[in-house]
């Protein structure tokens, strides 16, 4: 806020003003009763002129300075020598009555309104002189004393006392008027301050809730901010980095999860393996082109060699035959280096990406060797036409490690296969020699089978047992009142085994071995024992671990309901937490796979309501001033003859029927030539429950079949001149 001065000069002035006006309220009350007085005056007297002359040229005088200086100092000096001009009429009206002079008191207080001791002075002034020129006519003999009879006669000693009381009432008056005036002052400027603070908190307010509602680029409105404000705009920033770190590592994870569903489902085929693997690495890290060379061993001279097992340029698969000997070019040398090579200024000759506009030279490629446990098994090259982040380097390592594990394993997996064929052939040669050993390996196997469900009863047994000694797999511990350990099933006492709640055993102190999480497990504790039933999951690592476990913390009642003491039950969820985390992982992958695509998914159930469309085909629907959302009637969203076209195919899919066809559809300003399938979607009991319609959008291809025909027609032209 600006400084003091500044806010007086500039701020405070409405403030006065108010005070002004109101003073400006009340003084024409005092002006009009003092006209009216006068006139009351002048009946005992016999004084009208004097009355309405002098009172009327003071109420004149008053209505000019009032109609063209309204707010103006100047305008308020001539009122106040109005109110004593006032009481010099009724002096003169009384004829020198000196009770009269208490007009004066009564004229600087009213004055007081205005808070500004400036406004006193013509009043003292003319008070003073009209006081003093009628003592002077008095010992003068002056012909205005024969208007005066009432006046008593003063002496100088009489003149000085009152001439001491007017100037000490004045002076008093006019530090008064200075005091208010200053009491007005610092309340404008409490005012004001507060007024500022209250914007500020306004700020604050909108601030937090832009910041809350994830808008972390959110702008401070404010020109300087608070503590408050500060501590707001620090932790938007804290919270910016937080985004972008979060950011990266789900980039890493994601993509370390997709790749890890596909090597799990492709890892007895390493030719298809890597096949996916290049496909969606090339698609996730949004790069041009990239391909993965595996070591192989030459039949004839039996030394290594890296192959080209798989390629994807523009998510297209090339199938190029490429060759790159140990340590010959980037390829051999990361190989051999077992280092990432990172090149963003690219030799013009080293790799090209070819696509329908041409041919260009990438901006940055990435090769990294795939590697476990520093065995190289092969590397991995990406190039784009945008330079790779650190992040996208630290991914590729990442998930290069796992290629590498899969690929090692898939390796070992083929060899044991082929092993495993020599042996059966072997096997199978041995059996017509070995025919009475079979028969007794058959007996013997018998026995074994026999011995098994016999030792499978035994542990059967042996677990119901087990299960009657200690029957939950549940922690179980209660305490009295006085945190006294009552109970403690053999579960807890094998977990807190080499720990330092070893020695905790039934009559501990359920506190004294808790250390530095006594206060937080005391005040569960205290919770409980008040009547709370609490439940709430916390990380654990009792004995280093990284688990997840349910608490239950109740009190134990007696049968009239006073608490006996606590109990406390927890859970190994573990396994469920990380299932939670795995399926939102798994969530996000399939949604960015429905949505980031040209095509289009779309399903309804049997009563034609929507039940899904993907953010393509809700794109398209609103280009056209329609939007799709889950639960409407697609029936009432359609209209005119698509209405009655995809009606009649939504009823044939619905009755059993599988619909495949072309059409040309237009969508904004263009056509698209789309392919359409529509099926029936079946339960587990085989009924129909609704129809899914999946569009693939070919209008590029039709349109570069359109264009190669037209360039073929006119190579025939040219080759008939």
């Amino acid at each position: 806020m600006q400084e003091t001065q500044t806010i007086s000069e500039e701020y405070l002035k409405p403030f006065h003003d108010k005070v002004n006006e109101e003073a400006d309220g009340i003084i024409k009350y005092f002006i009009y009763g003092f006209f009216f007085l006068g006139i009351g005056l002048s009946v005992f007297h016999d004084t009208y002129v004097l009355a309405i002359v002098m009172g009327g040229l003071s109420v004149g005088i008053y209505y000019v300075v009032k109609t063209f200086g309204n707010g103006n100092l100047w305008a308020r000096l001539v009122v106040s020598f109005l109110m004593w001009n006032f009481a010099f009429q009724f002096i003169l009206q009384m004829h020198g009555t000196y009770e009269m002079h208490f007009f004066y008191f009564i004229g600087l207080t009213v004055l007081l309104f205005y808070e500004d001791w400036r406004v006193l002075l013509p009043l003292m002034v003319y008070a003073i002189f009209t006081f003093l020129y009628m003592f002077y006519s008095q010992n003068s003999d002056s012909a205005v004393m024969g208007m005066l009879t009432n006046a008593p006669s003063l002496s100088y000693t009489n003149v000085l006392l009152h001439l001491g009381i007017l100037i000490f009432y004045g002076g008093l008056c006019m530090l008064w008027a200075n005091l208010q005036r200053k009491q007005t002052r610092d309340s404008g400027i409490n005012y004001l301050h507060m007024d500022e603070q209250l914007k500020l908190m306004d700020t604050n307010i909108n601030f937090a809730n832009s910041i809350s509602q994830g808008n972390l680029k959110a702008e401070y409105s404010a020109e300087k901010a608070d503590r408050l404000g500060e501590s707001l705009m620090n932790m938007r920033e804290s919270l910016i980095e937080a985004a972008e770190r979060e950011s990266k590592e789900k980039f890493v994870n994601v993509g370390l999860a997709a790749i890890g569903d596909i090597l799990r489902n492709n890892s007895d085929n390493i030719k298809d393996l890597c096949d996916d693997v290049i496909q969606n690495l090339v698609k996730y890290m949004r790069a041009n082109q990239g391909g993965i060379f595996i070591i192989q061993k030459d039949d004839n001279t039996d030394e290594s060699y890296l192959e080209l097992m798989a390629c994807r340029a523009y998510e297209r698969k090339k199938y190029l035959e490429r060759r790159v000997e140990i340590g010959q070019g980037l390829i051999g040398q990361a190989a051999i280096e077992k280092k990432a090579i990172f090149l963003t200024d690219v030799p013009d000759s080293y790799i090209n990406i070819t696509s329908g506009l041409g041919i260009a030279n990438p901006n940055s490629v990435l090769i990294v060797p795939l590697k476990s446990n520093e065995e190289i098994v092969g590397v991995i090259e990406m190039a784009s036409f945008d330079v790779f982040t650190d992040n996208d380097v630290e991914f590729l390592e990442k998930v290069g490690e796992s290629i590498a594990s899969t690929i090692i394993s898939a390796q070992t997996n083929q060899q044991t296969k082929e092993l495993l064929e020599q042996s059966r052939q072997m096997t199978e040669e041995m059996q017509s020699q070995e025919e009475e050993m079979r028969q007794n390996m058959e007996e013997m196997q018998a026995t074994q089978e026999e011995m098994a469900r016999t030792q499978s009863e035994l542990g059967d047994k042996e677990a119901n047992l087990k299960a009657l000694i200690d029957n939950t797999t549940d922690s179980i511990i209660t305490m009295d009142r006085n945190y006294k350990i009552l109970v403690m099933n053999q579960v807890v006492k094998n977990r807190y085994k080499g720990t330092q709640y070893e020695n905790m055993k039934e009559g501990s102190d359920a506190l004294d071995m808790l250390g530095d999480v006594r206060d937080e497990w005391k005040a569960y504790y205290d919770r409980a024992l008040n009547g709370e039933a609490l439940n709430f999951t916390l990380k654990s690592s009792v004995k280093g671990e990284d688990t997840y476990r349910d608490y239950y913390i109740n009190p134990i009642r007696d049968d009239k309901g006073y608490i006996l003491g606590v109990s406390v039950f927890s859970r190994d969820i573990t396994d469920k937490k990380h299932f939670e985390i795995e399926m939102k992982e798994k969530g996000a992958v399939l949604d960015a796979m429905v949505n980031h695509t040209d095509n289009t998914y779309f399903a309804i159930d049997t009563k034609f309501k929507i039940i899904f469309a993907n953010d393509t085909l809700k794109e398209r629907f609103r280009t056209n001033g329609i939007e799709l959302d889950n639960g409407k009637n697609i029936l009432d969203v359609l209209s005119g003859d698509a209405l009655n076209i995809w009606k009649d195919r939504y009823t044939k899919t619905l009755a059993g029927e599988r619909l495949t066809f072309k059409e040309d559809r237009p969508v904004g300003d263009k056509v698209l030539k789309i392919i359409t399938e529509c099926f029936p979607i079946y339960n587990e009991d085989g009924e129909i429950i609704g129809a899914a319609v999946i569009s693939r959008d070919k209008t590029a291809e039709e349109n570069a079949k359109e264009q190669v025909g037209k360039l073929t027609a006119e190579i025939e032209k040219l080759k008939g001149k």
